[in-house]
């Protein structure tokens, strides 16, 4: 049924590109410009990058508004990402569709899955490179890839430490101590760093603007009420970093 719908999706961005593209040939054409090819994007990623936690999942998640205020209006978009996703998992899961719809842009955020599964760094490291070297070498695609955002003020992470009074339930099997989770949260991040240098990709540093919110005192504000997601103001800010990192080396136009 997936795969159904992503080939359903393809015939209709070729067809949206042929509509687009316009000819010069037919009758009445004479002295007409040839439009813009249209630019193909790809969101690969899990529930933050399905949208859960944004008021209006379908308009306020953070690749929607990436693609309606930082792309082209020609631009076409597919969201693969799938809640609870890992790097593992997009290998088999999203790699293979985001190949078949041969974007020119792709978006990649997938680490606090791998976190709370305990996935080790090497292992991690091993399959994000992959995952997106690949989307590279085939396609020759511009991929922009995230990384983690601090985890130890997130209220669903507070819910597991020990006295902790609220309402919130824990939503990871361990709860190593803020220290500890810095930790793993900076080698992931520094794994993110390599892979992007590695591959040529550009990287959004969502840690660097969590850090700077909470220096603001607004880092809160950007959580929704489960604790763990980002909220619609969250959504908003974490498109902005992409469509800001895009600005610095952006798509080629044809």
């Amino acid at each position: 049924m997936r795969r159904a719908t992503i080939r359903a999706l393809l015939v209709l961005i070729i067809l949206t590109q042929s509509a687009c593209s316009g000819s010069t040939d037919a009758p009445g054409a004479l002295g007409a410009q040839e439009q813009p090819k249209p630019l193909r994007y790809v969101a690969i990623g899990a529930s933050e990058t399905w949208g859960v936690g944004a008021g209006d999942q379908l308009r306020e998640a953070w690749p929607q508004v990436f693609y309606r205020e930082a792309l082209p209006r020609h631009t076409a978009f597919v969201n693969l990402a799938v809640p609870g996703t890992t790097v593992a998992e997009a290998l088999t899961q999203q790699l293979p569709y985001a190949r078949e719809l041969q974007p020119d842009l792709v978006t990649v955020w997938l680490n606090v899955n791998d976190i709370i599964a305990g996935v080790r760094p090497r292992k991690y490291e091993a399959g994000l490179y992959e995952l997106v070297s690949t989307l590279v070498r085939d396609a020759g695609v511009r991929v922009l890839i995230a990384n983690s955002p601090p985890l130890d003020r997130l209220p669903a992470y507070q819910a597991c430490r020990p006295r902790y009074s609220g309402t919130l339930s824990c939503l990871a099997p361990f709860a190593p101590a803020p220290k500890e989770l810095n930790t793993i949260v900076d080698a992931y991040n520094s794994i993110v760093s390599r892979v992007a240098s590695r591959t040529g990709s550009v990287l959004v540093d969502l840690h660097t603007r969590a850090l700077e919110a909470r220096h603001e005192g607004t880092d809160l504000d950007l959580v929704s009420d489960d604790g763990f997601h980002p909220s619609t103001r969250g959504h908003r800010a974490i498109a902005q970093a992409f469509g800001a990192a895009l600005k610095e080396t952006p798509l080629p136009v044809e």
